[in-house]
């Protein structure tokens, strides 16, 4: 047993008196005019941070990054850089790799990292994960995608955080392995707490409790006994000190790719979950119920034709402290967005039937000024969509394609979107040294409903090339998500990207005196 160190009251007292005199002195009489609120002020972002994860089984990648795309809202112009620095794992005595920079706001980049080796004599690959840092101009926007073949985005960069979670198959749903990644980007040591729950309820973390994450380190745990026996699996990954980034990948008894689980919306009792693609086999949806309190969460489908409650008019009665499958009945061959309301905060996610063990898309937050989905591809089979949801109120959104030119300089117009009203559609290019070849429409998505709007590589770009689309809401919009659809041949969904807000302001709250608590 622990000491117990104990404070004598005289000396709480004593603070307690000094502290309660200072702020006597300090604070106007009872008289005065009180002070006037501050508003709150927009500032530009002028710093950003994320972590790409290692690539499954080692080797060398892709990272797909792009920082102040045209057509991102907030103030242009100023200098500023971005760097790829990677971040070996925890104890590993690798080859020291030198950083990538980029300083070239505007344009998408494929950037190759190289694979970790070991620094003694032989040349195994190892497992690394690589931080993407930006200031100024750079940081603006600023969004980075491991991607697979053709520069196709298969998983974000995260944004380092304390508290994240990732819904998905357990073991007897068919991931035999899941890994989790952790990854620290700044200076300080991370104490990191991972928690899982399965449909049998909450699992003891074992040797996942209690982790340090050290400073510009990867590290790496496997879950696949903590899930072992389950259906489903929640995982929650929640610091006490520091920050990290965080990224789960799945796969199969039968090898092959590897399945990332997108990270998902914190628990609410309302959600959306974006991007519900078609496929040959009915979709399952995943959700946690953290908390004591069983749930009872009403499900509805945003799609193409309107709201429909795929469950009818029952709700899915949910234990407490457990994560739970529902299989999803057919939602009219099309893509649609999936509303979920509770009793209780729960979050979840959708696994669409693909190749292994499929393609995941998670519960996400409304864009705010704009999102940008790096890495996509079009040619050789595959498709690039975007899907957007309005399930508030109608919404206008404008699609901004963006990708490397030609050398020589060309102009288009006549842009479509697939079940929606598309307006003011125009194209350039440039010439490679400049900024790019760039396309747009926009979109008209009605309250309640669902709209795919087919993306491609602008007019002008360098052929094969992969492309960043950039989906900014327009003024008077309603709330809308949104997520980027890849498909190969005519149903064989490849990738799902839901879009996250990047952003180029933030507001900063007002500041006024405070007195909040003492700790002795």
């Amino acid at each position: 047993m622990r000491p117990v160190h104990l404070v004598p009251a005289a000396v709480v007292l004593l603070a307690l008196g000094a502290i309660t005199g200072a702020a006597q002195f300090d604070q106007p009489a009872a008289t005065a005019p009180s002070h006037a609120v501050m508003p709150p002020r927009q500032t530009p972002v002028t710093s950003a941070a994320r972590a790409c994860p290692p690539v499954p089984g080692g080797g060398s990648g892709t990272v797909a990054f792009i920082a102040g795309p045209a057509g991102s809202s907030g103030p242009a112009g100023g200098t500023g850089q971005a760097e790829l620095v990677p971040l070996p794992l925890a104890g590993a005595d690798l080859r020291a790799a030198g950083p990538i920079s980029q300083d070239a706001p505007g344009t998408l980049q494929m950037l190759t990292i190289p694979a970790a080796q070991n620094a003694g004599r032989g040349r195994a690959q190892a497992l690394q994960g690589w931080a993407v840092t930006a200031n100024g101009s750079m940081a603006k926007a600023m969004e980075a995608e491991v991607t697979q073949r053709q520069g196709l985005g298969a998983v974000r960069c995260g944004e380092p955080g304390s508290d994240i979670w990732f819904v998905g198959p357990g073991q007897q749903g068919g991931a035999a392995q899941i890994q989790l990644d952790l990854m620290n980007v700044d200076a300080l040591a991370a104490s990191v707490d991972v928690s899982v729950i399965t449909d049998a309820g909450r699992v003891q973390a074992g040797d996942a409790a209690g982790l340090t994450v050290p400073p510009h380190q990867t590290v790496t745990e496997s879950l696949s006994s903590l899930a072992s026996g389950s259906s489903v699996v929640a995982i929650e990954v929640r610091t006490d000190i520091g920050r990290v980034a965080a990224d789960v990948t799945e796969s199969s008894s039968s090898g092959g790719t590897a399945s990332w689980l997108p990270g998902a919306a914190v628990p609410s009792t309302q959600l959306v979950i974006p991007g519900v693609a078609p496929a040959s086999r009915p979709a399952g949806l995943y959700i946690v119920v953290p908390g004591h309190v069983d749930a009872r969460v009403s499900v509805l489908a945003v799609t193409p034709q309107g709201p429909y409650r795929p469950f009818g008019s029952q709700t899915e009665d949910l234990p407490a402290g457990s994560a739970s499958y529902v299989p999803l009945t057919p939602l009219g061959g099309t893509s649609s967005a999936l509303e979920l309301t509770s009793n209780v905060p729960v979050t979840a996610a959708v696994l669409v039937p693909g190749s292994g063990l499929g393609v995941f898309t998670a519960a996400a937050a409304a864009i705010s000024e704009q999102a940008v989905v790096a890495g996509n591809s079009a040619g050789s089979g595959l498709g690039a969509a975007i899907v957007l949801s309005a399930p508030a109120g109608p919404a206008r959104v404008r699609l901004t394609e963006m990708a490397q030119a030609t050398a020589s300089r060309a102009t288009a117009s006549g842009a479509t979107a697939s079940g929606a009203t598309a307006s003011g559609a125009t194209a350039s290019g440039a010439s490679a040294a400049g900024v790019g070849a760039t396309a747009s429409q926009v979109v008209s998505v009605r309250a309640g409903h669902t709209v795919t709007a087919q993306v491609s590589a602008p007019p002008g770009a360098r052929q094969g090339t992969a492309f960043a689309v950039v989906v900014t809401p327009l003024a008077g919009s309603g709330p809308v998500y949104a997520a980027r659809v890849e498909t190969q041949g005519q149903s064989t969904v490849v990738s799902i990207i839901p879009a996250v807000s990047a952003l180029t302001t933030i507001m900063l709250p007002p500041v006024r005196d405070s007195y909040d608590a003492i700790s002795p």
